[in-house]
Formats: structure tokens, sequence, C-alpha cells
């Protein structure tokens, strides 16, 4: 049990989501919860634009690492639809691969496209504690939203 638990967290009331990247239901919740708690108590701005395309349409908050939800990318609803559908649907995400990698180098460019378990190798090297990000939250959102300190 972590000794910071936020108060006031948004309510998640769509489908249960399947996993992704290892983590569960449950922790892309707290995650995105996290999220909106930062966004909402001004430790965190909102993003205005699209880390991929460059749009202000629709914009998201997307996780690769839910045990740090902290420092989500900013993706439009579109892009962000089909970047969690790439394994079972790749070609549209390589489409969106064609269109706007530029050196190979952004955060997108090289994300697999086979399911990882980040979450079980994050706990192996890390230990159980990581997949607390209420514990870690407190730490983020005293250190200005920089870095998480070890719970």
């Amino acid at each position: 049990m972590s000794l910071f638990e936020p108060t006031g967290l948004p309510e998640w009331k769509w489908p249960r989501m399947p996993v992704y990247n290892g983590f569960t239901h449950e922790e892309r919740v707290r995650g995105w919860q996290l999220i909106h708690h930062f966004i909402d108590n001004g430790w965190l701005a909102k993003a205005k634009r699209c880390s991929i395309s460059g749009s202000t349409e629709n914009i998201q908050a997307h996780c690769e690492n839910y045990y740090s939800p902290w420092s989500p990318y900013p993706v439009s609803r579109s892009i962000h639809m089909v970047l969690h559908r790439r394994f079972r649907q790749p070609n549209p995400w390589k489409r969106i691969l064609e269109m706007y990698t530029v050196t190979g180098q952004e955060w997108f460019s090289n994300l697999s496209l086979e399911p990882i378990d980040l979450a079980a190798i994050l706990r192996a090297k890390h230990g159980p504690g990581i997949a607390d990000v209420f514990c870690k939250a407190q730490s983020v959102r005293l250190a200005g939203v920089q870095a998480a300190a070890r719970c």
C-alpha cells in the first residue's frame, strides 16, 4: 500500500483494455488516472500537439511504460488507436511510420511490431515495487515531475 493515495482521481468509464506491453488493464488505468491527476493539479502540462504528426486535434496521452506515466507522449486520437493496434494490424502503423519518420531516431519509429512484456522486464530489473506508481507519483510531484525517487 502506498503512503500516497491521490484523491479525486478520474473514474475510468470505458470497457476493459487489453494487456499492452505486459501492463494490465488496472495498471493502464492507474497510469491514465495519474496523468489526468497531474494535469488537473498543474503538475503536468496538457499536451497541445501530436508528437508524431504535429496535429492539434484530439490530443491524448500515450504511455509505453505505465510504471512511469508522468512523461506521456502526446498523440492524436487517430494515431493513438493505430499505435495500440499495431500488433494485430501492422499496415496502418507502417503507413504512419512512412509518413512521419524523418531520422529514425523519433520515439515512435522503433516501436516493436511484436508484443513485448515490458512490465515483466521492469519488475525483474527493479523489483515488484516498481508497479506502485502511487508511491513514485508523490516523489515525482514533489520533484516537479522531473524524476521518480525510489520508494
